[in-house]
């Protein structure tokens, strides 16, 4: 027996007829499982009830900025830019919010949607009914948690929502109802109530504290006669520096008089008050000729006596005795020359009077101006003590006004701005708006039954290709004269099938086919007939 090898085109025929011969061979169970499939699938598809699905879209944005609850002044203010980008975590905040446990529970219980319904487990007996309307309504909560569909949209802020039920009518309330208690939440959560009247109260009070602090300020610059310390302080200092500079001038100017009237004094005792201006000699004139008047009435007494008396009479001779004294002096002021001078004051000395005295006249001046400036620099010096003494009464006081200013002007602003977030919530004005409300559906969603029948027909093929596959390994018979040689490792000479006249026929057309080639015929169950070598 020689070993047969079929070329490549012989196995290609061999695989397509034994693949051919396979499935003519189970066409029975081919035929019986697509159709089963087939129309199970459709009959399931076409029992299977109508459902509806609403959807809407929530957008998700930064449009406005609630006013925050805190000591420190805000520096958003009216028409600030807000960065429109949204973070994840904002988004998957808002998907928390639709989906939390309260929020599910009311649109459970507003909506009607904890009736009894008996589900496969209770009818199975696996779990007890629900016996309160609590428990039911939590139960139904939970098969809403899982009917509710949401999903943030890629690269966009926007979360869409989905709900599918058997009712149109309760597909779009119940989207309803979740899109109005969550747009109420989201408004509660992201801004705590009674925002406004607590900044109201803070700001009330704090403009009771300004008064007051106000007032406080206001009685003690009254008694301490204090308008505004510090530049108060800073004039008395500025005065008092003056007041010593102009002290010091004034001490030195002095010292410069009272040198200057000792060196006058000493030089004006030095100098005469009148000096000589003119000075000539002359005849004693005046003399001569009063004496020669006095002769000539010494003679005319004389001689009047004469008339009378003797020449030895004893008043002859006095009156000729007064004559020789008058002649005697005569003679004496005939031979004397006067001097005759002209004086007048000390020009000089008038001078050194007239600085001396204007020096004294400084000097008064200077020691009053010294005695005022002292009287001025004592002053000031104990003013600025005092203003020094008060300052940290002052200071404080005035921390006081400032600090009370500062918070009642703080919470005036926020609770401006908690009264203006107060109105954009009036007016469901928020970070969240409804991008696509939900409506009622008319179509209804699911079940799509073309698709399911074009499925249910792809299944049922390949479920009938799978029970075929399924029984050729389970088989435990030999059908082909392959699968022999495969089992025995033996080429197979012959093989009869069960219809004779087809062999014979086949034979005598391969062998027309192959002349060239003589070999003993391999008969198969087919009709086909291949030669060995």
């Amino acid at each position: 027996m020689n070993n047969f090898t079929p070329n490549k085109s012989e196995q290609a025929q061999f695989s397509v007829r034994d693949i051919a011969s396979v499935l003519f061979r189970h066409k029975a169970l081919i035929v019986t499982t697509f159709l089963t499939v087939a129309i199970g699938t459709a009959v399931l598809t076409f029992l299977m009830p109508n459902e509806y699905e609403s959807r809407m879209k929530i957008l998700v944005k930064n449009a406005r900025s609630d006013v925050p609850i805190t000591p420190e002044r805000t520096t958003g203010t009216a028409g600030t830019y807000f960065d429109n980008e949204v973070s994840e975590n904002q988004i998957n905040s808002e998907i928390e919010l639709l989906t939390s446990d309260d929020l599910l529970k009311q649109v459970v219980a507003e909506c009607g949607l904890y009736q009894p319904r008996a589900s496969l487990m209770v009818k199975l007996g696996l779990r007890q009914p629900a016996a309160t309307q609590a428990a039911q309504i939590e139960e139904a909560s939970q098969r809403l948690a899982k009917d509710l569909v949401i999903t943030p949209v890629k690269k966009a802020n926007i979360i869409e929502v989905k709900y599918t039920s058997g009712s149109p009518e309760m597909a779009a309330k119940v989207l309803r109802k979740v899109q109005d208690l969550y747009l109420e939440k989201h408004l509660k959560l992201h801004r705590p109530p009674g925002t406004y009247d607590f900044f109201k109260n803070q700001a009330t009070q704090s403009e009771d504290q300004l008064r007051e602090a106000q007032r406080q300020l206001s009685t003690f610059q009254q008694s301490m006669n204090v308008v505004s310390l510090t530049q108060q302080k800073e004039q008395t200092v500025q005065k008092l520096t003056d007041a010593k500079s102009r002290l010091m001038e004034t001490k030195a100017t002095l010292r410069e008089l009272n040198e200057r009237i000792a060196k006058l004094e000493q030089q004006l005792r030095t100098i005469h008050p009148r000096i000589v201006t003119q000075s000539r000699a002359l005849p004693n004139q005046y003399s001569a000729e009063h004496l020669n008047t006095m002769i000539v009435e010494l003679q005319n007494k004389r001689t009047q006596l004469l008339t009378k008396f003797r020449a030895d009479d004893r008043l002859v001779r006095e009156v000729d005795q007064q004559i020789r004294t008058t002649r005697l002096a005569l003679d004496k002021a005939t031979g004397e020359t006067a001097t005759e001078q002209s004086t007048d004051l000390n020009p000089l000395r008038q001078t050194l009077e007239t600085e001396q005295a204007r020096a004294r006249v400084d000097q008064a001046g200077a020691e009053g101006r010294l005695e005022m400036l002292a009287g001025q620099v004592a002053q000031y010096e104990s003013q600025l003590s005092r203003l020094e003494g008060i300052t940290g009464e002052y200071e404080e006081l005035t921390r006081r006004v400032k600090q009370a200013d500062d918070n009642y002007q703080l919470y005036q602003k926020k609770e401006e701005e908690a009264r203006i977030t107060d109105e954009l919530d009036e007016n469901k004005i928020t970070n969240v708006s409804v991008a696509e409300a939900p409506i009622q559906p008319s179509m209804p969603a699911r079940p799509n039954r073309p698709m399911n029948l074009l499925l249910g027909l792809f299944l049922g093929g390949l479920l009938s290709l799978g029970s075929v596959v399924v029984a050729e390994f389970m088989r435990d018979t030999v059908l082909t004269p392959h699968e022999l040689e495969v089992l025995t490792g033996q080429a197979v000479l012959a093989s009869l099938p069960n219809n004779a006249e087809t062999v014979v026929t086949k034979t005598v057309a391969e062998k027309e086919t192959a002349p060239s080639r003589l070999a003993q015929p391999k008969i198969a169950s087919e009709p086909r007939l291949e030669w060995a070598d």
